[in-house]
């Protein structure tokens, strides 16, 4: 779970840093690459959501190129609008 309640789904992280690398190169991407990597270790640590929405902000016009090949951050960050807070 993440800090928001929600489950990281540890197989399309992989999926993703596997179509991110193969794709966009790491060296352009590689604090989101370093986030998405902390996920896979420890999926609990609701910190790590932040440090990834700075990430993706700080891509720039690489933003719609990672989020293409890596559609698990657009879920990942987006907001639940069915969640009351508890």
């Amino acid at each position: 779970m993440t800090g928001a309640g929600r489950s990281v789904d540890t197989a399309s992280i992989e999926e993703s840093l596997v179509m991110l690398e193969r794709y966009l190169g790491a060296e352009d991407i590689r604090a989101v690459v370093a986030v998405l990597q902390e996920m896979l270790e420890r999926p609990e640590d609701g910190t790590l959501l932040p440090r990834l929405s700075a990430a993706i902000d700080d891509l720039g016009i690489l933003q719609g190129a990672v989020l293409t090949y890596a559609p698990v951050i657009a879920g990942l960050l987006s907001d639940d609008p069915f969640d009351d807070g508890d």
